[in-house]
């Protein structure tokens, strides 16, 4: 009795089980291919190297688009650098700030045309396109207008809240200049807030001193035109340190923040525009509200709201009042890392959510299903496992072990495990996994980053910075893509192993290399090399013979091998696309030999 068995759609990368009980419509083993059930199952496009400045990594990658002084409308690619930010990197490098520690991973956050630039260790920093200040402090320009002041100054500014000076610990950026008048422009504060002083080095020096103090909390600017010897008293110790939060986001035209060393279960919100954090107001313990205490892990927005992880669980934190209220969802699983945090769209497979690492080392989707506000409804939220098809133990190892991080691109979730990058297609609802290497060759990866629709990837051990799906080889070098089936046609009974086909799209010059094997020790190997379409006129009369460019075609590999189950594997170097396969076979009776 003849038996054929056939995939076309393939459900992605599922070794949870042992070989011969995977199903045939799953690949047991798959690296640097993709599939969509349109082009088929395709060997990816590898990285090509866009930026290769020195050995410091990578710490964050954005871009920002402002509206400058001028009222143009201006886009620059940010990178953080061992500690320095540099604007244009991919084109013309400028760094316009140097200070932070290096090795930290950055986020970003954009309001009232400034870039906030936050990584957990050092002061929040924001960058209007000219000039880097620290959150909360001044902003000191030079605009050429004639003064008494010469030489090199900085400044700091507190706020008189509830009759209390809150000294933050932030400092304006550093302005030189000679025979003017320099022009601050000032932050306001929270909506108590009564007084806002400002202090001055002096020219040259290192310590702050009383400017003047604006007895409002409206005023924007000032210009300072005041000689040294005007100068008041020293600006008292840090009282009130600015916070100095992990993750940065904006939501309702406020700034939010979590993920503080020094309180690690709150969550700060500023006031609307408001360009500050406070450790006195705006503050809320998260992670209290469920009796959880564990520290929060990272935030993201969604469904209207801020999604905020802890380490054991999920909660909605509604920022559109004056006042932020936090709830917590019926989720009972937390997130292990926040830049695994990655929002996904709807489609007919996926309800749309937030994907993430859990605290399980599983990668879960938290999703209400359909658009409505959860501020009131909870009924429709859940965490599903959406990794539960890769093996749970040696997957989890490997995001326990590494530093993560997930960027959403091109219908998929790709997240960094250091060497290989494990990537979800929500199309088809599976798995796939790059390792980007070759001969002489092996990244490390660190971080992702959106440019102009683009996905761009740095590594940990280099200041690279790769552009994703972009070049046919990598580095020069060819790049191997493979996938291996689960064990087919598994029973007890013997069977004769007739034919294999390979269906594949007749697109460029490509090759395939197979590899069948019968009973896990009898192989049988064969190279498939095509170029463009099948059609060839010296063999068929084109007027009754007829093909196009995107139909398939096919090659057969004849097996002739008696066994109980088999696998195959398909390895190619090029942009081969393949379509499909299908054996055919038949059952033998106890008489063949």
């Amino acid at each position: 009795m003849t038996f054929v068995i056939e995939s076309y759609q393939s459900k992605g990368l599922r070794d949870d089980k042992g070989r011969k009980f995977v199903p045939a419509d799953y690949f047991y083993n798959i690296e640097n291919m993709n599939y969509d059930g349109i082009t088929g199952c395709q060997r990816i496009k590898a990285p090509s190297v866009e930026y290769n400045v020195g050995s410091a990594r990578i710490d964050g990658m954005t871009q920002f688009r402002y509206i400058d002084s001028a009222g143009q409308f201006q886009t620059e690619d940010i990178c953080v650098q061992n500690g320095s930010v540099i604007k244009n990197f991919l084109t013309s490098p400028v760094t316009v700030h140097t200070g932070l520690t290096a090795q930290k991973k950055c986020t970003f956050g954009i309001l009232n045309d400034k870039l906030f630039i936050s990584n957990g260790t050092d002061f929040p920093i924001v960058y209007d396109g000219t000039y880097v200040k620290q959150m909360g402090a001044p902003t000191a320009k030079d605009l050429g207008t004639s003064g008494v002041l010469t030489g090199t100054y900085y400044y700091a500014m507190t706020y008189v809240i509830d009759s209390v000076e809150v000294i933050l610990g932030t400092l304006s950026n550093t302005v030189t200049v000679s025979s003017e008048t320099i022009d601050l422009d000032i932050p306001v504060g929270v909506s108590n807030c009564t007084e806002r002083k400002i202090y001055r080095t002096e020219a040259n020096g290192s310590q702050l001193k009383l400017l003047t103090t604006i007895t409002d909390n409206t005023t924007l600017t000032y210009s300072d035109n005041n000689a040294d010897g005007t100068l008041g008293v020293n600006i008292p110790a840090t009282n009130s340190e600015c916070p100095k939060p992990q993750f940065i986001t904006v939501k309702d035209e406020k700034l939010v923040g979590a993920v503080h060393a020094n309180r690690p279960n709150y969550l700060y919100v500023s006031e609307i525009e408001v360009e500050v954090f406070f450790n006195t107001s705006g503050v809320y313990d998260v992670s209290g509200v469920g009796n959880d205490n564990t520290a929060l892990t990272g935030i993201v927005e969604d469904y209207g709201q801020i999604v905020v992880f802890s380490e054991r669980h999920i909660y909605l934190a509604d920022t559109s009042g004056l006042v932020t209220k936090v709830q917590q969802t019926t989720s009972n699983v937390g997130c292990a890392d926040g830049f695994s945090i990655v929002r996904i769209p709807e489609n007919d497979i996926l309800p749309g959510g937030i994907m993430f690492v859990s605290n399980l080392y599983d990668v879960r989707v938290f999703s209400g299903n359909i658009a409505t506000n959860l501020a009131t409804s909870f009924d429709n939220l859940r965490t599903n496992n959406y990794s539960i098809a890769l093996n749970k133990d040696s997957f989890a190892n490997q995001l326990r072990d590494n530093p993560l991080h997930a960027e959403f691109h091109d219908y998929k979730y790709h997240l960094i495990a250091e060497t290989f990058m494990y990537v979800y297609d929500i199309r088809i609802a599976g798995w796939t996994k790059y390792f980007i290497n070759t001969t002489t060759y092996s990244p490390q990866y660190w971080v992702f980053g959106k440019l102009s629709g683009d996905l761009y990837i740095s590594q940990k051990n280099a200041g690279i910075v790769e552009k994703m799906y972009n070049d046919t080889s990598y580095r020069g070098e060819e790049l191997t893509a493979f996938f291996e089936t689960p064990e087919i046609a598994v029973d007890t009974n013997d069977k004769y192993f007739a034919q294999l086909y390979i269906y594949y799209d007749k697109s460029a010059a490509n090759t395939l290399s197979a590899l069948a094997t019968i009973n896990s020790t009898n192989t049988i190997s064969a190279t498939i090399t095509y170029t463009g379409a099948f059609y060839n006129g010296d063999y068929y009369d084109e007027d009754y013979y007829e093909t196009t460019d995107d139909e398939e075609d096919y090659s057969l590999i004849h097996l002739n091998r008696y066994g109980k189950w088999m696998r195959f594997k398909i390895t190619t170097q090029t942009q081969a696309s393949i379509k499909g396969w299908k054996l055919v076979g038949r059952a033998i009776s106890n008489k063949e030999l």
